[in-house]
């Protein structure tokens, strides 16, 4: 899970794209995960889902690094300190 993996699943509808739900979202639940004592989570997404990348960055996810999976998609892996 380290390594392809993340801590954090989300997705949002298509004809709800764009709208900032994405954001509330992982904001809502990165609320939650300090209130559970967590002080950092790893969340990954797709290196083609920009939409994604967007809504970490905004949530203060800094990109560590990107790697590569068994099937060649290109994984973007993010952290969050709470």
């Amino acid at each position: 899970m380290r390594q392809f993996g993340g801590h954090v699943g989300y997705s949002i509808a298509p004809d709800c794209w764009g709208q900032g739900y994405g954001t509330q979202l992982l904001a809502l639940t990165l609320d939650k995960a300090r209130q559970e004592g967590l002080q950092r989570l790893l969340i990954t997404c797709d290196k083609t889902n920009l939409g994604s990348a967007r809504v970490i960055e905004k949530n203060g996810g800094v990109l560590e690094n990107m790697v590569t999976e068994a099937d060649g998609n290109l994984l973007c892996r993010y952290w969050i300190d709470l």
